[in-house]
């Protein structure tokens, strides 16, 4: 199962436009917006690259910026690049992730769609253990010692939202802000659900409740540049 995750990622990635040089230095991203020519312009989403506190967040080496004719620039005169993808320093959230990653992607509905085929096709086998929630359905496989969860959207819209897990770690290739901007995290599971798949769920849905809460400040840039 996890494999096919991966596969996902990696076509995801790929499929992103290819990185540019970004500015020496810069306190917000832009994640544009495509004019009716098809082209991409300044004026998207805005979020922070730093904290309110004027503490750099962004890994500056894995953000992909893209060649525009003209950025914005914030109230201290530096500029705003235009990206395709973002990645947190995963100990600047305290969050206890390995990735954060923020992307803009044509149609998120589509790819968490795409994303939660995994899971559903795993409800059928009938050694599958399920456990329920209010806000999480997981399914646990005992053979491959992996487990599933689709769960409830921090964010508006009810756009399938489904994390993977195994021993190792858990994967959430897309929890989706909008129609176009995604959200992907990474972090270890240690394997709790193996002994106690009842836990998973709430463990995972508190995960993302965090992960919503580090990012909502940060996505409201304009009205504190």
């Amino acid at each position: 199962m996890l494999r096919a995750i991966a596969s996902f990622l990696l076509i995801f990635c790929a499929s992103q436009a290819s990185a540019q040089i970004c500015p020496d230095f810069f306190r917000f991203v832009d994640f544009g917006l495509e004019g009716r020519d098809g082209v991409i312009y300044r004026g998207g989403p805005i979020f922070r690259a730093e904290s309110l506190s004027g503490q750099p967040l962004l890994l500056r080496d894995r953000t992909e910026c893209l060649g525009v004719r003209e950025v914005s620039v914030d109230g201290r005169g530096n500029p705003i690049p235009v990206v395709t993808s973002i990645h947190y320093s995963p100990e600047k959230t305290n969050i206890d992730l390995t990735e954060l990653r923020v992307a803009v992607v044509d149609d998120t509905e589509a790819a968490a769609e795409k994303n939660a085929r995994v899971h559903r096709a795993g409800l059928k086998p009938s050694d599958t253990e399920f456990t329920r929630g209010a806000n999480f359905f997981c399914a646990s496989f005992k053979e491959s010692l992996e487990m599933s969860c689709q769960l409830e959207s921090p964010y508006p819209g009810n756009i399938a939202l489904v994390v993977y897990c195994d021993a190792l770690q858990c994967t959430m290739p897309v929890l989706a802000i909008d129609e176009q901007i995604l959200v992907s995290a990474v972090w270890a599971s240690g394997g709790s659900f193996l002994n106690d798949p009842a836990t998973a769920g709430p463990d995972i849905f508190d995960k993302i409740k965090r992960i919503h809460d580090f990012l909502s400040p940060l996505s409201a840039a304009l009205q504190r540049r």
